[in-house]
């Protein structure tokens, strides 16, 4: 299967690939027909003929030239055109990732997929390297074999006694060599995940004084891959003396009945001559198919493992006759939604709410109650089980999802930035903004004036996920790249949780203008978000339990009003 694909995806260069192996087999044949050349120099040492000898050596001289070009063309091209081949794979494999869903991400570790995106594709780089040479060594032990039935076939019995013990050779150590290379690239992920988790969370290793621990921990993952790289390597240098040694033997074997025959005159010198050299020249491609089958076996299994992130099942499709979802005004609606990331646990059990156009929505709860999950399917990152949610009486399915998520802005809690310029990431909301655009929404999220301080303005670089701007800095660019879009819908996963005052306060005075005739949800935290709210939704259990404004919901003394007194948010004794 692995094979079939990847000769699918050589079929577009058929041609290029027909002119690389033309050259590739006149390079063969060039070495081959040195056999010739050996058979002419023994005829002019016996006749004693400086013509012949002269003509011999000049044919020697050509077939040089032609060989080593036809070798380096046949290779460059066969060579380029699989590069070719690898670089289409991996910008399917990249275009593949950027559309798998959410729930795959919920189950692949970041270092893994790294690992298949990177070290697998490269060595099939590497496979793709050596096929150049497999195939010229495989023409070449071809032609060597035909050429040598020609010249005297009973030599070519006696060297054919050896050639089960090749193949039986090569063949063990390739099914040992593709289980070990398998391991091998898993540990080297194992090895990745580890260090992309602990650079992603740098912070809070340093916070809690954990970095011998996580040194402990890659150093486990890394003695793994050590270990199975060193089997790996071990199994591929033992090949190729093994090989060696049974080729020699053979080689040995030949050179005694060759000189026996010569002694009984059944075979003339030049015969000799010329069926040793081509001994001689099919030796060395039986050495050199042993090395490229390692190459090769390694590159299956890295072909193998970027085909599973191939296969994986990519965001739904818009449904038949799906259309685009066009003036939105914002009524949302939840009807009986059930939901389950893993299919047995619900994580919602018939949540049912219904929201006014520019409502502002606080969803409250305790901590895995399901207040994420419920924002997450208004884009369609995840699909309800059961049930419906509606936006302005419009099952979601029903919407092509790219208009859909167009309607929709998220500020996350913790902005994610891109490692660009300030105006490009305000520009993520939308590609076809202006300057004067970009720098309005910016102003709206009170962000122009600390953009301003900088030498470089909105092209000063942010660094890797922002880590040059502060927390506040980086929220106002994410609330500037929500206004730039201009959403009916937006969700907020309180956006002031871990500011100072002052942050808050200017973020604050922006979202009240971002709110404004926008249908909002807000995973609410804090009190200052919560009095916002129009409407408060009370999470539970995947449950709503509650419902109603502030004031309704402390005189109730329910589950808000006791998590409202927990957070200190309100004296005891008022709540009545």
């Amino acid at each position: 299967m692995v094979y079939r694909r990847l000769l699918n995806y050589a079929r577009p260069h058929v041609w290029r690939i027909a002119l690389g192996l033309a050259c590739t087999a006149l390079g063969s044949a060039a070495t081959i027909a040195y056999f010739k050349v050996a058979e002419s120099l023994v005829s002019s040492v016996q006749s004693k003929s400086l013509n012949l000898l002269f003509e011999t050596l000049l044919a020697f001289a050509i077939l040089n030239v032609i060989k080593n070009a036809a070798t380096y063309a046949g290779s460059y091209t066969i060579a380029a055109t699989g590069q070719q081949i690898v670089a289409r794979i991996r910008s399917e494999l990249f275009r593949r990732i950027e559309y798998l869903p959410l729930n795959v991400f919920d189950r692949w570790r970041g270092g893994e997929l790294l690992s298949r995106f990177s070290n697998d594709v490269n060595i099939m780089v590497q496979g793709v390297m050596s096929s150049p040479q497999f195939i010229g060594a495989i023409l070449t032990l071809v032609g060597s074999i035909i050429a040598m039935s020609v010249v005297n076939w009973r030599l070519l019995l006696v060297l054919m006694v050896v050639s089960p013990f090749v193949s039986y050779a090569v063949s063990r150590f390739s099914a040992v060599l593709r289980g070990v290379t398998g391991t091998s690239l898993a540990r080297v992920a194992d090895v990745n995940a580890v260090f992309v988790e602990s650079i992603d969370s740098m912070r809070v290793i340093k916070a809690f004084g954990r970095e011998e621990h996580e040194y402990a921990r890659f150093t486990n993952s890394n003695d793994a891959y050590l270990g199975a790289s060193l089997k790996m390597s071990q199994i591929a240098l033992t090949q190729t003396p093994v090989v060696d040694v049974i080729v020699s033997l053979g080689l040995a074997i030949l050179a005694g009945y060759s000189f026996y025959e010569v002694v009984i005159g059944r075979l003339s010198m030049q015969e000799w001559a010329a069926f040793f050299t081509l001994a001689m020249v099919s030796g060395n491609p039986v050495s050199q198919i042993s090395n490229y089958v390692g190459d090769l076996n390694k590159a299956y299994i890295g072909a193998k493992r970027a085909f599973e992130i191939l296969d994986l099942p990519v965001e739904a499709s818009d449904a038949p006759g799906a259309s685009p979802i066009k003036d939105i005004r914002g009524a949302v609606e939840f009807s009986d939604v059930h939901f389950s990331y893993d299919g047995v646990n619900n994580v919602l059990k018939g949540v049912t709410a219904s929201i006014a156009p520019g409502d502002v929505v606080a969803l409250v709860g305790p901590s895995g109650s399901g207040k994420t999950t419920i924002v997450n399917l208004l884009p369609r990152f995840y699909l309800p089980s059961q049930g419906t949610v509606t936006i302005d009486g419009r099952d979601i399915r029903s919407a092509t999802l790219g208009t859909l998520r167009g309607a929709i802005a998220i500020v996350p809690q913790d902005p994610q930035l891109f490692s660009g310029t300030i105006a490009d990431n305000v520009r993520y909301g939308r590609l076809d903004a202006t300057p004067e655009e970009v720098r309005d929404a910016a102003a709206q999220a009170n962000a122009d004036e600390f953009i301003s301080r900088f030498p470089n303005g909105y092209l000063t670089l942010v660094g890797a996920r922002g880590i040059r701007l502060s927390g506040g800095e980086r929220q106002r660019i994410a609330i500037a790249r929500a206004i730039l879009r201009k959403p009916r819908i937006l969700i907020l996963d309180e956006a002031t949780s871990s500011l100072d005052a002052q942050s808050e306060a200017l973020i604050n005075d922006a979202l009240d203008r971002l709110l404004v005739g926008r249908t909002t949800f807000i995973i609410a935290h804090r009190l200052s978000t919560i009095r916002r709210a129009t409407l408060i939704l009370v999470i539970d259990d995947g449950r709503v339990v509650e419902r109603g404004t502030h004031t309704e919901l402390i005189a109730h003394d329910g589950l808000y009003a006791r998590l409202y007194r927990t957070q200190a948010l309100e004296p005891a004794e008022t709540s009545t």
